[in-house]
Order: C-alpha cells, then structure tokens, then sequence
C-alpha cells in the first residue's frame, strides 16, 4: 500500500490553504454552545445549505432538546464504505469572539471551538473537495455524521451513531490529535456518579448526637470511592464535586457528591460500579442512593482498530508523514462505535492544542496534512 501512488499530495493539501480557513472560519464565527438549540442548528442550516452545494445529499435529523443532527453522504464504488465522526457543538458560551476573536496568524488558526472540533468538519468537506478536484470519489462511498451533544455525552446521538456503525466498514473520527500530533488508538472509558447521603438533622451545639450526618458519611466514602483507583490498570477515580448542610451549627442532613470514573477496559468500569454500588454508609441511620455509571466504554485496543491504524501509517508513509498512535483519557463517540467492534481510528481531523482553553488552535500546516491524509483514506490508496 505504502508503495502506491497517492492521488492527492501534500502540496495540493497545502494550495487549498484559504479555501479550507475560509470554511473553518465561517464556522467558528457561527457559535454553537451544546446548551442553546438555536445557535446550533443555525450552524446546521448553514452546513447544510455548503454540503449540498459541494454534492453531498444531506438529511436532518430533528432533535428536540439539542441541535439537529446532520447526515450527508457522497455515493463511491468498490472498497469499504467509511462513517465520518463529527460534532458541531463546542463547550464555549455565546459571546466568546468577543474574547476570543477567529484569528489566522498564517501559521496558526484561532477561536472557540476551532480545534475541538469543527476543523474536523472542515477537513471532511475539504478532504472530499481534493478528491473531487482530482476526477475521484471515495471508495465504498461515505457518510458525514455532524452531531450536536458530544459535549454532554452524546444521549441524543448515541442511538444514531451506534446505527449508523454497523451499516459501514470503517468509522474515522475526526476529533484532533493529540497536540504532538498522535492518532488517537486508545480512549478511556468515561463515567460518573451522583451520591447522594441522607441523614438526620440536630444542633450541632445542644444535641450533636441526635444527628446522622451525611457530610461525615460522604467524608467516608470519599476515601472508600478513590481507593478503588488503579493506577496499573489505568483506572481513575476522583470525588470531585460534593456539597451538604444548611448551616454552621446544624448537624448536616443531606450531602450529595459527584464522582468521576475512567478506565481503559470495559472489566475495570464493571469492577468499580459493583464496588460503588456495594458501598454501605459506616452510620445506619444515614442511606446513600446511586445515580450513574460508564457513560462511554473505552475504545479498547482491537485487532480490527490496530489493523485500520495500520493502512492509516501506510497511506500517511505514501505522503511522507510518519504516524504514531497514543492513548489518551478523554472520550469520543468513536467510543461508542469501537465497543461495537466496527473498526474506528480516532484523532484524524486537526493538530493544534488548547482544547477547552482560551488558547484553542490548530497548526494550519499540520491540519491540512491530515486533510491530505484522510483524503487518502477515503481514496484506499
């Protein structure tokens, strides 16, 4: 494969420099917080109308508390047919560009969301334009999946996705890199709980001993819950919210903590829920009630997800580019699609740095590169 002709190149990535700033531009100038419906599908209307444009058939999938989720597909012939990850929410409130003006500075772009992760949108678009350019379409066709909740978990999507999966070869995610510019092979699981401690109240001062106190309790279990870390393993388990009480001289009655779970196999997640939920409070009279659990399996290491990383160093080689894989501990909805065992190769879509910061960007450069590599991708060089 490596040996192959690459029917796009580096440089023909790099002369569609302003073509594809302009389309990441237009984007982040059209913010779309996960928490205002409005502002998400007038990014979708605008997708939609450029997608059409370009060739694509595009359908809409109506959505009642959060965006509507875009699915548009360009026909091709012969090899596996490729599902595109992608999602036009970003965690950023409306009026960041205020503060965080898009900028080009000619080596870099910046602004809210650029990163994470609507230049994997405009690699997509643009990938498929260089195909176009050169007479090509996609291999087994392609379908460009634009949901708009991964921020929150992706509830409204999952079902989506998962469907869209298993009708497809291959699932590419279009998430950035990581910042040296890694593929990402490995992502932990991600989960969480609320737990919830109720006790009895009392004055803290003329009658202490009448109270259960369910800040007391949720001191216990915040040492119980993160002792079932492990680092050998890979698994992460941090309290990192709690609240309780009324008052300063009021034996507290309620405590409520949220617990943070990631692990890098599907069997750690399943060891730490029946430790969570087994957990009995040390006082009798307070009871703990559990919400929660895996959110997003992790996107374990596979033969069939090795095997996809595997062309991708190929086709990368065919152009120069040396590739290597990481694992990291934030998830994607490549999650989803790997615990289907439906192949996926997550990081395609951008290198930059800054995700969920105010110094968001993407390394122009880099980026087209890797618009350069997922047009190979989609060519089956």
């Amino acid at each position: 494969m490596a040996a192959m002709a690459h029917p796009v190149t580096l440089g023909d990535a790099q002369a569609a420099r302003d073509a594809y700033v302009a389309t990441l531009r237009e984007l982040v100038e059209l913010e779309s917080p996960t928490s205002d419906k409005r502002a998400v599908d007038a990014l979708g209307a605008h997708l939609e109308k450029v997608l059409a444009a370009k060739g694509w058939s595009v359908s809409k999938h109506p959505r009642e508390a959060v965006g509507d989720v875009l699915e548009a597909t360009r026909g091709g012939a012969g090899g596996p047919s490729t599902l595109l990850l992608t999602h036009m929410d970003t965690v950023w409130p409306l009026g960041t560009l205020e503060v965080m003006p898009a900028r080009d500075d000619g080596e870099r772009f910046w602004g809210p969301g650029a990163l994470d992760m609507k230049a994997g949108i405009a690699a997509a678009i643009h990938a498929v334009d260089l195909l176009d350019a050169k007479g090509l379409a996609p291999r087994g066709g392609v379908t460009l999946l634009v949901t708009s909740d991964e921020e929150v978990g992706s509830g409204a999507s999952r079902a989506l996705i998962e469907d869209l999966a298993r009708r497809h070869d291959r699932v590419l995610v279009l998430e950035p890199g990581r910042d040296d510019g890694a593929l990402k092979v490995g992502r932990k699981g991600v989960g969480g709980y609320k737990v919830t401690f109720k006790g009895r109240s009392a004055h803290a001062g003329n009658d202490p001993a009448s109270g259960a106190s369910a800040l007391r309790e949720l001191a216990h279990f915040l040492l119980y819950v993160e002792d079932l870390a492990d680092d050998v393993a890979g698994t992460t388990v941090n309290l990192t919210v709690a609240r309780g009480g009324i008052a300063s001289n009021v034996i507290a009655e309620e405590a409520v903590a949220s617990v943070d779970l990631r692990v890098l196999k599907a069997s750690e997640a399943e060891r730490v829920d029946a430790a969570v939920r087994a957990y009995r409070p040390r006082d009798v009279r307070v009871t703990v009630s559990i919400e929660g659990g895996l959110n997003r399996p992790p996107l374990e290491k596979t033969a069939a997800n090795a095997a996809l990383f595997e062309e991708a160093v190929a086709v990368g080689g065919a152009l120069g580019l040396e590739l290597t894989g990481a694992v990291v501990g934030g998830g994607s909805d490549g999650n989803f699609t790997s615990a289907l065992g439906v192949p996926t190769l997550d990081g395609l879509g951008s290198v930059g740095a800054g995700p969920h910061a105010r110094e968001e960007h993407i390394h122009v450069p880099r980026t087209l590169a890797r618009v350069a590599l997922l047009a190979g991708l989609l060519a089956g060089v």
